[in-house]
C-alpha cells in the first residue's frame, strides 16, 4: 500500500514541477508513427473489440454453449485485455518520457520526440480549446497518466471476466482430465452416485416433481431426472468426476428460482 500511495502524492508533484519548464515541443514530431496508429492500430483494436461483442452476444444467447464460441470470446477477449493493457502502459511512458524531457531539456529522452509527441499533440488538440496554454501541458500529462491507467484497468477487467475454461479445457478431447483436475481432486470418488435437494426459494420448502438437470462443464453429458416427493433426487454412477459436473432445475439454469443442494455423494472406486 505504501508503494501506491506514493504514486498518488508523487503524480500531482510531477504535473507541478513539469509546469514551470517551458512547454512541451507539441510539434507534428513522426508523422510516420501517427500513420501506423491510424492505418492499422485502430482498425485491429476495432476489429478486436467487434469480434469481441459478437462472441460475447453468442455467449450469452445461446444457453447449450458451444466450444467454439467459448473459444472465440477467451481468444478476442484476451487480445483484447493485452491490447489494452499496453496501450495504458504506452501513455503513462508517454507522459513519463515527456515530463523527464521537458524537466531537463532534452526533447529526445527515450525518443519522445518520435511517439511521445506526436501521441500528447493529438491529446492537445482537444484539450486546447478549453484550458488555458498556461496550464496545457499539466492538463496533456494528467490525460496521459489518467488514461493510461483507465486502459490498463479496463483490460485487466475483460480478463477477468472471460469465461472460466481455459483454452486447453475448452480445445481437449471429452472424456480427457487435465494435470490441474488430478491435482486437485484429491480423494474424490470416481464414477459416484451423487443425491440432491431441491429448495424453492420463495417458499423455503422441498420441491417435489420438479426435473433437476446434471450437466457436464464443457457441454458433454447430459443426465436428468425428477424430484421425489421430499424434492430429493439420486444419480447414480455419473461418468467421470461430480466435479466436472454442477446441476439445476430445467428452465432455472442461473437457481435463482431453486436451491439444488448436495445432500450425499460416494462410489464403490476412490481416485
Amino acid at each position: 500500500m505504501e508503494r501506491y500511495r506514493f504514486l498518488a502524492i508523487s503524480i500531482p508533484l510531477l504535473a507541478a514541477a513539469v509546469s514551470v519548464q517551458a512547454p512541451f515541443s507539441l510539434q507534428t514530431g513522426s508523422a510516420l508513427f501517427m500513420e501506423y496508429v491510424y492505418d492499422y492500430y485502430l482498425p485491429v483494436l476495432g476489429g478486436i473489440i467487434v469480434l469481441f461483442l459478437v462472441f460475447s452476444a453468442l455467449r450469452r444467447f445461446i444457453r447449450k454453449g458451444s466450444g467454439a464460441i467459448d473459444f472465440g470470446v477467451s481468444l478476442f477477449g484476451a487480445l483484447l485485455a493485452v491490447t489494452l493493457v499496453v496501450t495504458g502502459i504506452v501513455f503513462i511512458a508517454a507522459a513519463g518520457a515527456l515530463a523527464w524531457g521537458a524537466a531537463t531539456s532534452n526533447r529526445g529522452f527515450a525518443g519522445a520526440d518520435q511517439w511521445a509527441e506526436p501521441l500528447s499533440s493529438v491529446i492537445q488538440t482537444y484539450v486546447e480549446p478549453v484550458f488555458d496554454e498556461s496550464s496545457l501541458q499539466s492538463v496533456v500529462l494528467g490525460v496521459l497518466i489518467l488514461g493510461g491507467g483507465i486502459l490498463v484497468l479496463a483490460g485487466i477487467f475483460v480478463f477477468m471476466k472471460l469465461p472460466k475454461a481455459s483454452f486447453y479445457e475448452i480445445l481437449k478431447p471429452s472424456g480427457t482430465t487435465t494435470f490441474r483436475e488430478v491435482m486437485t481432486r484429491g480423494q474424490e470418488p470416481l464414477a459416484p452416485t451423487v443425491t440432491f435437494k431441491v429448495i424453492d426459494r420463495l417458499t423455503n420448502a422441498a420441491s417435489p416433481d420438479v426435473k433437476v438437470v446434471l450437466k457436464h462443464k464443457e457441454g458433454g453429458k447430459v443426465y436428468t431426472r425428477y424430484t421425489d416427493f421430499n424434492g430429493e433426487v439420486i444419480f447414480q454412477k455419473i461418468d467421470g468426476l461430480y466435479s466436472q459436473y454442477y446441476a439445476y432445475v430445467e428452465g432455472d439454469e442461473e437457481r435463482k428460482r431453486y436451491w439444488v443442494i448436495r445432500t450425499a455423494i460416494g462410489a464403490e472406486s476412490v481416485t
